[in-house]
């Protein structure tokens, strides 16, 4: 077992934003600077506000400030908005345009199996509630559309103590999956990782180009078979909200990989324009199963997810 004690990670960026904005804050004391995004596929991106849902963690007594640090991958290889990558079936060379996802419910694990939800810091930027956004895109290279602005931490608190692992959550929770981006809250305020009120946000957004012009691969998770009620509450038929578990490893000092190479080593990068959630879609059933989601009814499957490791 690990055992937590009350002292603070160092803080390890890489990567940035999309076509629409990533949250920006004059105020806020995480990294990244800015002005209001430029706009995005859909609509304007919106500038970074202040958060609600409580104050910063890890104040309380008995309690120490941790920092899950994670980073984007192809297979080896760093994320780089500048480098090109052979992925796929077909080892087709891609260039990465945009690397973002929400993640929620992030939970350290003990030895005897108890998870111990962190409490995340309110930073009016990054995190809302318990949702955080990891951001690997920096404008550069073939991500000239979005911003310089990156976040690969998650920031919070826990109670101090001895902890072997690590869960969370890929997407938004339902209960803040369904309102409207443009008066969100940030990081819940980026057109770019929204589909409409009904269906609610693009959980995890990667899109990439073939460097031989066959066109692109893009997958854009999210919950699909929403409708809403005549009271305005809105249910889908399939969450699809994967679940991650990481055992047997130091959360505190274990650095997550999240690797596209992983993601989308069973499909045909050049041949296909790739998975918009559709449960129908051949590609989807194969990214899904890599990212550990039944593909027809939107469930988590654990057990196969490969798109997060660590080393």
């Amino acid at each position: 077992m690990f055992p937590v004690v009350g002292v603070a990670l160092s803080l390890v960026a890489c990567g940035g934003g999309e076509n629409g904005a990533n949250p920006v804050d004059a105020t806020a004391t995480a990294t990244g600077t800015g002005g209001a995004g430029g706009g995005g596929n859909g609509g304007a991106g919106g500038a970074g506000g202040a958060g609600e849902g409580g104050g910063g963690a890890g104040g309380d007594e008995g309690t120490i400030p941790v920092e899950l640090q994670f980073e984007g991958r192809v297979g080896d290889d760093v994320f780089s908005c500048g480098d090109s990558y052979a992925v796929g079936t077909s080892q087709t060379e891609v260039r990465l345009n945009d690397f973002r996802l929400y993640i929620h419910d992030v939970r350290l694990r003990r030895a005897d199996g108890e998870e111990v939800p962190v409490a995340l810091d309110q930073d009016g930027l990054w995190q809302h509630q318990n949702v955080a956004l990891l951001d690997f895109e920096d404008k550069s290279g073939s991500c000239a559309n979005g911003t310089q602005d990156t976040n690969s931490v998650v920031r919070g608190a826990v109670p101090a103590g001895e902890y072997n692992g690590l869960s969370f959550r890929v997407g938004v929770p339902p209960e803040l999956n369904h309102g409207d981006a443009s008066t969100a809250p940030s990081p819940l305020n980026l057109s770019g990782l929204w589909w409409n009120w009904t269906h609610g946000y693009k959980f995890l957004r990667i899109d990439s180009a073939a460097e031989a012009g066959q066109g692109g691969f893009i997958v854009h998770v999210g919950s699909t078979g929403c409708v809403s009620g005549a009271d305005g509450e809105v249910t889908c038929d399939r969450p699809n909200i994967a679940e991650v578990v990481l055992e047997g490893v130091d959360p505190l000092t274990t650095k997550v990989l999240v690797d596209y190479g992983a993601l989308v080593l069973d499909s045909d990068v050049g041949g296909s324009e790739g998975c918009m959630s559709e449960p129908t879609n051949p590609e989807c059933a194969l990214v899904f199963t890599r990212l550990g989601i039944d593909v027809t009814d939107g469930s988590p499957r654990p057990e196969h997810q490969a798109f997060f490791r660590v080393e």
